[in-house]
């Protein structure tokens, strides 16, 4: 199940990427490079997250590094498939935290009275 989740975790964060290569231009725009691309950039974020003592939007700055090695773009591209990324990955983050929140305001519904009495402080 673990494995499972893992892979559709990580074709939904690949997804953005091969949009924002196709938005670009990039001249390779393949699943498997933008996979690649993505973890690179991911590596390379995280060193920059690392040596910038945890300022994480500058880090965003070296992400578009990866993607413009892997990707063959210039690097304002890369950046922008960057900003591509975090923009549509947030989105996705959004929409399913609603429909998490959404799924168990619905459960609440359904759970006996006594589980939804207001509780009496002592």
């Amino acid at each position: 199940m673990w494995l499972l989740f893992s892979l559709v975790a990580l074709v939904l964060s690949t997804v953005p990427v091969v949009i924002g290569a196709h938005v670009v231009r990039a001249r390779r725009r393949g699943f498997l490079v933008c996979l690649a691309a993505l973890l690179i950039s991911y590596l390379i974020t995280g060193f920059a997250f690392r040596a910038l003592h945890h300022l994480g939007f500058l880090a965003l700055f070296a992400s578009g590094l990866g993607y413009m090695l892997v990707l063959d773009t210039t690097y304002w591209r890369g950046l922008g498939i960057a900003v591509i990324h975090a923009v549509l990955m947030a989105v996705l983050f959004f929409a399913l935290a609603a429909t998490m929140f959404h799924g168990v305001r619905d459960m609440m519904r359904h759970l006996p009275a006594q589980f939804n009495a207001p509780v009496q402080w002592v």
